[in-house]
């Protein structure tokens, strides 16, 4: 069986990957053993948790993935100037292109493009609706240009990037340093 903390309590499940994930109504022995590290202090805090009357939807992948949450049905608020509509009942960086009907979703400096929330998504940021250059500087997403190809926010986010924050060791310092480590 496997074991997931949820919240203050646990779920099990005899697939890691097709559930079905219920609330666990006892632990094994064995978790009571969970090293006394900062990596395990969160599941030790929560032994043996507080029962769960029902479990949530576990969402399990083997393949790289993202998951958008919308708090119900999406919602839109217009970008002024644009055809892009900002969902705006996620977290997520969502939007919806008129001009192609298309939903596009920023994550980790990379955009996705998509005909629905269920997908397929493919990679955008090459080729993005020239709506997003266009988002203006006093726009409450007016952020998202420093991940638009081409923009000067982009442009300033590459030249920011590429600035060093920290200085190096001296050459002779550092490869003195290694020589000594290298003789332990």
């Amino acid at each position: 069986m496997y074991y997931l903390l949820n919240g203050e309590g646990w779920l099990t499940a005899p697939d890691v990957v097709k559930g079905p994930w219920t609330p666990a109504q006892t632990l094994p022995p064995s978790i009571y053993s969970l090293p006394a590290s900062a990596n395990w202090a969160e599941a030790r805090k929560h032994l043996p948790g507080k029962p769960a009357k029902s479990a949530p939807t576990v969402f399990t992948t083997t393949e790289p993935a993202e998951m958008i949450l919308t708090d119900g049905p999406p919602t839109y608020l217009p970008v002024n100037g644009t055809r892009l509509l900002h969902v705006n009942n996620t977290s997520s960086l969502l939007f919806l292109n008129t001009g192609d009907g298309k939903l596009y979703f920023l994550v980790a400096g990379r955009w996705f493009r998509g005909g629905s929330l269920k997908g397929p998504w493919s990679a955008a940021s090459a080729d993005l609706p020239l709506d997003f250059a266009q988002i203006a500087d006093n726009d409450p997403m007016a952020f998202v240009k420093a991940n638009v190809p081409g923009t000067r926010p982009a442009q300033d986010a590459v030249l920011l990037a590429s600035i060093p924050t920290s200085t190096g060791w001296n050459t002779a310092k550092s490869q003195g340093a290694v020589a000594k480590f290298l003789m332990f």
